[in-house]
């Protein structure tokens, strides 16, 4: 029984870690533009680009299926460290199934793919490479025309309900007012659809501090969310 109870644990721990692993972060000696045109460079040419926005240098994809997934949902944001510097950040979730790790290995092949695109180095390497001094960028290579936007011919709209992300949100304790990008939506506990991209949750009470939370949405993936409010 002991042993049962033990490789059952095993196993739902193994689950949650495939199910929710964290983001993966990569600091490049390069500009932000530059490392967001590479990232999106390599994100059409290599998947299925599903959204794209240029102004906060983020883009959405999906990856093709696995022999253990159904592939992935991925998002690539850039954050400027400074003028020559830029952090590239995704977060990659399993659409269906386990990926035992194959996430985070999607995660750095992709990181190696945005390096190849920045030196002109297109082919594709296992390692990944310490990134030390700036890569000399030529000219710059054609983006694929496409639309900001694109999805699929079969999936539906961007911006429609099922393009959107869902966030089902709790608080302590409950109806707390909520606020999406200083709106107020509603109280808890709510479910929220929210469109892909940046957003910034807040929940409120008389007599506790507020909960704050920025939360980067991807397309079609749900999350949820427990504000546990203090006591002022």
């Amino acid at each position: 029984m002991v042993k049962k109870t033990s490789a059952t644990l095993v196993f739902l721990l193994l689950l949650t870690l495939s199910a929710y692993a964290k983001p993966k972060k990569k600091t490049y000696n390069n500009s932000a533009d530059q490392v967001f045109q590479a990232a999106l460079r390599t994100a059409r040419e290599r998947h299925v680009v599903t959204f794209v926005d240029e102004k906060t240098l983020m883009v959405t994809f999906e990856t093709g299926r696995s022999f253990t997934s159904e592939g992935f949902v991925a998002n690539a944001s850039v954050e400027a460290e400074g003028e020559a510097q830029a952090t590239l950040i995704i977060n990659v979730q399993n659409k269906k199934g386990m990926s035992w790790g194959a996430g985070d290995r999607m995660a750095d092949k992709f990181f190696q793919q945005v390096n190849d695109e920045l030196s002109g180095d297109v082919k594709q390497k296992s390692g990944v490479r310490p990134q030390e001094a700036a890569i000399s960028v030529p000219d710059p290579k054609a983006i694929p025309k496409e639309p900001s936007m694109t999805r699929p011919a079969n999936d539906p709209p961007a911006g429609s309900i099922d393009d959107k992300g869902k966030i089902s949100l709790v608080s302590t304790p409950e109806m707390a007012e909520v606020f999406v990008d200083e709106a107020f939506v509603g109280n808890t506990p709510a479910t929220l659809r929210l469109s892909p991209g940046k957003h910034t949750i807040r929940v409120s009470q008389n007599g506790y501090k507020s909960w704050i939370r920025d939360l980067s949405v991807i397309a079609s993936s749900e999350v949820s969310l427990k504000a546990a409010l203090e006591k002022e």
